[in-house]
C-alpha cells in the first residue's frame, strides 16, 4: 500500500505518515516565512541556549547508560545525597555492566551511524530508518554492522519544529522501524544536534525531546543539553576518539554556558593524541563568504577549546595534544567530502583529489552527508578547492626559547570526486523543473502554485484590459471585438515582444555590469527584475493568445468575459509556471537558484555514514547511498498489538558513494 493507505491506520501505528514537504506552494511557502522570520527575531532577542547552564549536567559515558524501559530517568549515581535509592542505583549499574563496556580498553570496535535532514516525507525518512535500524547491511561486498551510537546532524523535522511534526515525521518512524524489542540487550545511544529549522520554534520541542533520556524504539537520547560531548574509546591514560557535537543556533556565537560545558567535560579532559569527530549544523567551511561569522565561531572553537587550552593556573594557553580528525555535517541535501592537502608534502598538495588511488588516512576530512529524508539538492556549485585559516600554536612561555616560525599559510582542502550529485546529475535533475511532461514539473510538484499564478495573471490582464478600455470610451466585450484585425495583430505582438526585449537587454547589461552575481553581494534588484520580466512575458503571451482570437461580435457579454478569463488564467497555469521554472533555472546561485530542487521535492537518492572505529584506533567511514526509496508497503503487526510498515519488495538495494575513507587516529604534526 502506498503512503495515502497507511495515513489510514494512524491508530494502528501511532503517528500519521506525511508527505513530502511541497517548498514551492504558496500556503508553504507563506507558513515557512513566518516561521523563519519569528526564528530570526528570537535568535536576536532571546536565546534558549542560555537557559540550559541550569539542566542537569554530567558526564555521558556508553558505560553509563539509563536502565531501559524508563524514559525520562537520568543515569543514576550514588553521589551520598539524600533520596538516592543505593539498591537501585546498583542494579542500574549491573545491567549496564552486564552488557560489556564498549570503550574500556579500545580493544573492541565501535560502530557509528550519522544521518541528517531526516524528518520529511514517510517514504524517504522511513527508509533510511528502516536500514538504520537493520543489525547489518550488505554493502559492495562488506558487512556493516549497526552503530552502537546514532548521531543525527541536524533538521529533524521539516518545515518547522512543533510537537506535531516531529512525532509524525521523526519520532514515529524511528520509533517504528526500531521497535524496543528488536534491539536486543541495552539499546543504542541517539545524539541529535539542531539545524535551522529545529530551532523555528525558539528549540522549545527539540528540548523536551532529545533532553529527557527517554527511549525512541530500541534508540535511547542521553543528552541533556542541544550539544553534546561524548568520549568513544580511550580515556584515563590512554588516547582515543571523541564525539562532539556543537549548537552554533542559526549560525550565532557560541553562547557561554556552551562554552563552559566543553571546557569542562572536553578540554581539560583531552589527551595528547586524542581524535575528534565535530558535528556542526551546517558546513559552513563552503559558505565562508556568507556565513563568515559562523565560521569564524566554528573555528575559535577548533582553536581554543580542542586544539589548546587555557592553563588557568599558568595564565596562558597550552597544546592538548589533541585535534579535529572528522568534521560531520548535512544542512545542504547532497554528499561531498573535502579531504586536506598539507602543504608540506614535496608534490602532493598540486595533486587533485581525483588523480590518487587512495585517501592518506593522516588527513582531515570535512565530511556533508544531509540525505536522511529531506528533498535532494544539488552540489554543482561547491568549489574545488578551500583555503582555511591555519592552526596558532599555542605561544611558548617567556623564558622557553623557540625558534622563529613562519606566518601561517592556512589549510588548503580539495573537493573528493565522490559528490553526488555531481555536475552532469545535477543539471539532469535541475532541468525536470521546467519539463511539462515531468511529474517534477513545478505547477505538478507544489500545489497551487500554477493555481495562483493563473489568478494572478487573470487579475492583471482584467485590470489592463479594464484600463485600456476606459481610455476608449468602450466596455470591454465591446473593446475586445471592436479592434481591427490588422491593429489586433500588432498590438498582439508588441505585448508580447516588449517584455522579452526588456528582459534579454537586462540579462545583457546584468552580465556586463557583473549584478548576475549572487544577489547576497549585489544583484537582489536584478534578480527580482528578472523574475518580474519573466512573468510579464508570460502575462503577453496569453494577452496575444486573447487578442488574435477571433472573438464573435454575437457573443453575450458575460460569457465574453468569461472565456477571456479563462484563457489568462489557462495561460497563466501554464505559461506563467513555466517562465518562473526557466527564471529559476536562469539564477546562477543563491536562495532563487536553490529552488530548482526543492521545487521539485525528490524523495529518492538518501543515504547515512556507517562509520567504525577499530581496534587499532583507525577510523572508517562508509558513505552508504539509497538510489531509490521504498514507496510500496506491507502492514504487520507488532509484539504489543500495533501496527509496523515493512517494504514490500524487501529493502532497497544500496552502494557506496565512494570507497571507503580510512581517517588515523593522528594526522600530519602541524
Amino acid at each position: 500500500m502506498k503512503r495515502a493507505e497507511l495515513a489510514q491506520h494512524s491508530n494502528g501505528l501511532g503517528f500519521t505518515p506525511r508527505d513530502a514537504v511541497r517548498w514551492l506552494a504558496p500556503a508553504q511557502l507563506g507558513r515557512t516565512a513566518v516561521r523563519v522570520v519569528l526564528a530570526s527575531v528570537f535568535a536576536d532577542f532571546g536565546d534558549k541556549r542560555e537557559l540550559e547552564g541550569g539542566f542537569p549536567r554530567y558526564e555521558l559515558d556508553l558505560e553509563r547508560l539509563p536502565v531501559a524501559g524508563q524514559p525520562a530517568q537520568p543515569v543514576v549515581r550514588d553521589l551520598g545525597l539524600p533520596g538516592i535509592d543505593k539498591a537501585g542505583a546498583a542494579a542500574g549499574t549491573a545491567a549496564a555492566d552486564a552488557v560489556g563496556p564498549e570503550r574500556s580498553s579500545g580493544a573492541e570496535e565501535l560502530w557509528l551511524d550519522f544521518t541528517a535532514d531526516l524528518g520529511d516525507g514517510f517514504d524517504s525518512t522511513y527508509t533510511v530508518a528502516s536500514l538504520l535500524a537493520e543489525v547489518s547491511l550488505e554493502v559492495d561486498g562488506q558487512k556493516l554492522r549497526r552503530g552502537k551510537v546514532l548521531v543525527l546532524g541536524g533538521d529533524e523535522v521539516y518545515p518547522v519544529a512543533s510537537p506535531a511534526a516531529y512525532e509524525d515525521r521523526m519520532v514515529g518512524p524511528y520509533r517504528t522501524a526500531l521497535p524496543g524489542g528488536r534491539s536486543p540487550g541495552r539499546a543504542g545511544v541517539l545524539l541529535a544536534l539542531p539545524g535551522n529549522h529545529d530551532w523555528y520554534d525558539g528549540l522549545t520541542s527539540f528540548i523536551r525531546l532529545f533532553t529527557r533520556q527517554r527511549n525512541i524504539g530500541g534508540w535511547r537520547t542521553i543528552q541533556t543539553r542541544s550539544y553534546f560531548a561524548l568520549r568513544l574509546t580511550g580515556g584515563d591514560d590512554s588516547p582515543g576518539w571523541w564525539l562532539v557535537g556543537l549548537d552554533s543556533q542559526l549560525g550565532q556565537y557560541i553562547d557561554e554556558p556552551q562554552l563552559d560545558y566543553f571546557y569542562n567535560t572536553v578540554t581539560t579532559r583531552l589527551l595528547p593524541g586524542d581524535a575528534v569527530i565535530l558535528c556542526v549544523a551546517a558546513p559552513y567551511w563552503v559558505r565562508e563568504t556568507e556565513n563568515a561569522s559562523a565560521f569564524r565561531q566554528v573555528h575559535f572553537f577548533e582553536q581554543d577549546y580542542l586544539r589548546r587550552r587555557f592553563n588557568r593556573r599558568a595564565g596562558m594557553f597550552e597544546e592538548t595534544g589533541a585535534s579535529v580528525r572528522l568534521w560531520l555535517t548535512g544542512d545542504l541535501h547532497h554528499y561531498s567530502r573535502y579531504e586536506e592537502l598539507p602543504g608540506e608534502l614535496p608534490g602532493d598538495a598540486a595533486l587533485p583529489a581525483a588523480g590518487r588511488t587512495g585517501a592518506d588516512p593522516r588527513r582531515t576530512q570535512l565530511m556533508t552527508c544531509g540525505l536522511g529524508g529531506a528533498f535532494l539538492a544539488d552540489a554543482r556549485w561547491l568549489p574545488p578547492e578551500l583555503t582555511l585559516p591555519a592552526h596558532r600554536p599555542a605561544p611558548a612561555p617567556p623564558d622557553h626559547a623557540t625558534p622563529d616560525h613562519q606566518p601561517a599559510q592556512g589549510r588548503r582542502f580539495v573537493l573528493a570526486p565522490g559528490t553526488f550529485p555531481g555536475r552532469a546529475e545535477s543539471r539532469q535533475f535541475r532541468g525536470r523543473l521546467a519539463n511539462p511532461f515531468s511529474p517534477f514539473w513545478l505547477p505538478v510538484r507544489n500545489p497551487g502554485f500554477g493555481s495562483a499564478l493563473g489568478v494572478a495573471h487573470m487579475l492583471a490582464a482584467l485590470t489592463l484590459w479594464t484600463v485600456f478600455s476606459a481610455f476608449r470610451g468602450l466596455s470591454f466585450p465591446d473593446s475586445l471585438t471592436t479592434l481591427k484585425t490588422g491593429n489586433t495583430v500588432l498590438l498582439a505582438l508588441t505585448i508580447l515582444a516588449v517584455p522579452l526585449l526588456l528582459l534579454l537587454l537586462l540579462a545583457t547589461l546584468g552580465t556586463a555590469l557583473g549584478l548576475n552575481r549572487d544577489p547576497r553581494e549585489n544583484g537582489a534588484g536584478f534578480t527580482v527584475s528578472r523574475g518580474a520580466l519573466w512573468q510579464l512575458s508570460a502575462l503577453g503571451a496569453g494577452i496575444a493568445v486573447v487578442l488574435l482570437l477571433p472573438w464573435p461580435a454575437g457573443l453575450p457579454p458575460f460569457l465574453t468575459l468569461g472565456l477571456v478569463l479563462t484563457f489568462t488564467f489557462t495561460t497563466g497555469y501554464a505559461v506563467g509556471s513555466e517562465a518562473f521554472a526557466f527564471f529559476i533555472l536562469g539564477t546562477g546561485s543563491g536562495e532563487v537558484a536553490s529552488w530548482a530542487m526543492s521545487g521539485q521535492a525528490i524523495e529518492d537518492h538518501k543515504g547515512f555514514l556507517r562509520i567504525r572505529i577499530a581496534p587499532d584506533g583507525n577510523l572508517t567511514v562508509y558513505p552508504v547511498a539509497v538510489d531509490r526509496v521504498c514507496r510500496d508497503w506491507d502492514l504487520e503487526r507488532t509484539d504489543d498489538g500495533g501496527l509496523r510498515p515493512v517494504p514490500a519488495g524487501g529493502l532497497p538495494p544500496l552502494r557506496l558513494f565512494e570507497p571507503p575513507i580510512t581517517i588515523a587516529r593522528e594526522g600530519f604534526p602541524l
